[in-house]
């Protein structure tokens, strides 16, 4: 079952985080622990067997919930953990999900959107470029997945702009 993150766990967290997403799709330690004290930021943790195992990041805004990370420990991955934990969590929302992923355009983003396919999302046409989240960062070229339909051009352009305000400004 997923559970709000307990403080002690962040440590653990931004180690999930260091070993599954390229250093420009997160924040520095300081900064992306600091989320934790924003009203719309939630980590979700997933324990087995006692052991921390897979997280989600989110942020809830007025139409939306926005997952900005997933992941799933590195030894706990490809026996269906992380779908059990996604289908878990997106049972228990009243509101669309949206999450971004890198364009598919390697084996790796393929696989990674094929999995979100798997799990009820929907590729959407548009993309963004979601800024350099600290110094020395690059800009990342993204695509919008949403579940459990697909985005209007009108929801989109929604979703962009609340995520530009209200994610983006904690640069």
């Amino acid at each position: 079952m997923l559970k709000v993150l307990h403080d002690e766990q962040f440590d653990e967290i931004f180690q999930i985080i260091e070993q599954s997403f390229p250093i420009d799709e997160y924040r520095p330690y300081e900064s992306q622990r600091a989320l934790l004290s924003q009203p719309h930021y939630r980590i979700f943790a997933y324990e087995k067997d006692r052991e921390l195992a897979g997280f989600l990041a989110t942020w809830e805004g007025p139409e939306f919930i926005f997952i900005e990370h997933f992941a799933v420990k590195e030894r706990f991955r490809n026996g269906g953990l992380g779908s059990k934990l996604l289908q878990d969590f997106l049972k228990q929302q009243r509101k669309p999900v949206v999450l971004e992923i890198e364009l598919p355009e390697g084996e790796l983003e393929k696989r990674r959107a094929n999995f979100y396919k798997r799990n009820g999302f929907n590729l959407n046409p548009w993309s963004y470029v979601q800024p350099a989240l600290a110094k020395g960062q690059s800009p990342v070229p993204l695509v919008i997945m949403s579940y459990p339909e697909p985005l209007q051009v009108q929801q989109f352009q929604s979703f962009k702009d609340w995520v530009y305000t209200n994610v983006y400004s904690f640069i």
